[in-house]
């Protein structure tokens, strides 16, 4: 599960993006904030579901997880990779062991891993099994990838990343390419319509395939579908060190935002009825990917208040990704969070909203990570890992020109492996929007970002660093 291909992942997912036909309110887009959705969709028909889409037995998806890792691991075998040469002793020596954890870069770990889990996932929800099903047979892929298809410890981090990880984005996508299948077209139409589905999401598309639901063609209501609504926006970035803002490292960007369905809804919540999806993709001399982050409901309850206004609360996933040349930090985790939202018609509209939580697994990066080789390995990472906490906030006023909007988000990782200590990070983000045609808008974006590293027995660390951002944008 080494060295995964995240970058044409990013690129899957930029596809998806074009090819949707759904517009409608984005929760904090410049322009679409401010409409009401006037698309209202229905749940399948459980009976019609049951008759197309039958439940699979739960050994088909184990079976699928099992033998992709033998297909992948006997992939990476060939082609010579030291740590797939297994054999039944490196299997016993890891029983043995148990538990470690490993010093994969940090794309790897942090959203390398959970990619891969995506695929196990899927196989499990495309055979008609609920989130928390499908997130065991995750577990269960990633379980014996790390016990048998490695010669190194399994690595807890791994672990965690791959099935809880991989589940979050996992959801993400089954529900994304549901709003893009079709079974009621045919041809050419058909054909993309599946490829896009697929592309992004190889395992549901893998038991469409060998269930024969590619060339069926029928007009049953059999996939949930919700509102999508978004912004795409293009522009550059100043990485500086410090606060000042003159000097600093620039680059093109890419950023790509969206939400699914509503989070403020009337009816009962079920997981994954909301969920909001952030990226950054640099094209200079930063990294790839500068941010990927997932933010879901599981569970909640939404209070009206006479004046139309409403306030939820419920239980909350969480998924961050952040990288640039100066700071690493990422993460999953869950936790408890509220949310108010002003009536929709007032003419200076505010959402709010503040989570707490657990971080299973995290990582951010600190100066002495590489004077700490990992347990079992000659070799150390750039970057602590560990549990912790997070808190998250965020605040938009929504104008008829367009939206500001105010986020900070704080976590705390406890290292488990690397420099013994803490790592307490903060980022700031005030963001404006102004619309200047329709659908497109300008928006002007600050990100502050500091870290103090408390060490047991080291020179404790305090940094700052701010970061620019440009665009312009076209909200959908």
């Amino acid at each position: 599960m080494k060295k995964n291909n995240v970058r044409l992942t990013m690129y899957k997912l930029i596809f998806f993006l074009i090819i949707q036909n759904h517009y409608g309110q984005f929760l904090y887009s410049s322009n679409a904030d401010s409409l009401i959705s006037q698309n209202n969709f229905t749940n399948p028909d459980t009976g019609l579901v049951n008759k197309y889409n039958p439940q699979k037995p739960l050994w088909v998806p184990v079976v699928e997880s099992i033998a992709q890792n033998l297909l992948m691991g006997g992939f990476n075998f060939a082609t010579g990779s030291e740590f797939a040469k297994i054999s039944t002793s490196t299997i016993a020596h890891n029983f043995e062991r148990g538990w470690a954890t490993d010093a994969d870069g940090f794309p790897t770990n942090m959203v390398g891993h959970p990619i891969q889990g995506t695929i196990y996932y899927n196989f499990a929800r495309s055979s008609g099994y609920n989130y928390w099903v499908s997130l065991g047979v995750a577990s269960i892929g990633s379980w014996q990838w790390e016990y048998f298809m490695e010669n190194e410890p399994p690595a807890l981090n791994d672990q965690i990343m791959t099935s809880y990880g991989g589940s979050l984005i996992g959801e993400a996508l089954y529900r994304l390419s549901s709003l893009i299948i079709d079974e009621s077209v045919v041809g050419a139409e058909r054909f993309w319509r599946e490829l896009g589905a697929g592309i992004f999401n190889p395992g549901r598309l893998f038991n469409r395939l060998i269930y024969g639901r590619t060339s069926r063609v029928t007009n049953a209501h059999l996939y949930k579908k919700d509102n999508i609504f978004g912004e795409v926006a293009f522009g550059g970035n100043n990485v500086a060190e410090g606060t000042n803002i003159k000097d600093g490292n620039k680059n093109p960007m890419l950023t790509l935002d969206f939400v699914y369905g509503r989070l403020f809804k009337s009816s009962k919540i079920k997981p994954f009825d909301f969920f909001r999806f952030r990226s950054a993709i640099n094209f200079g001399n930063q990294p790839l990917i500068g941010e990927l982050s997932l933010y879901n409901i599981f569970a909640g309850n939404v209070i009206h208040f006479q004046n139309k206004s409403k306030f939820i609360y419920g239980i909350f996933g969480y998924f961050d990704y952040l990288e640039n040349n100066v700071y690493q930090v990422g993460g999953t985790g869950i936790g408890l969070g509220i949310g108010y939202r002003t009536p929709l018609k007032r003419s200076v509209h505010f959402i709010g909203t503040l989570n707490a939580g657990a971080i299973l697994m995290g990582g951010a990066n600190s100066d002495y990570a590489l004077d700490n080789n990992v347990d079992f390995l000659d070799s150390a990472r750039t970057y602590n890992m560990g549990p912790g906490a997070l808190i998250k906030a965020e605040t938009i006023l929504r104008f008829s020109f367009g939206s500001l909007y105010l986020a900070y988000d704080f976590w705390w990782i406890h290292t488990w492996d690397g420099a013994p200590g803490d790592e307490f990070i903060g980022m700031l983000a005030p963001k404006l929007r102004v619309r200047v045609y329709e659908n497109w808008f300008l928006g002007l974006e600050y990100l502050l970002y500091h870290r103090f590293g408390r060490y047991d027995n080291l020179e404790n660390r305090r940094y700052r660093n701010n970061e620019q951002r440009f665009f312009v944008g076209y909200a959908f």
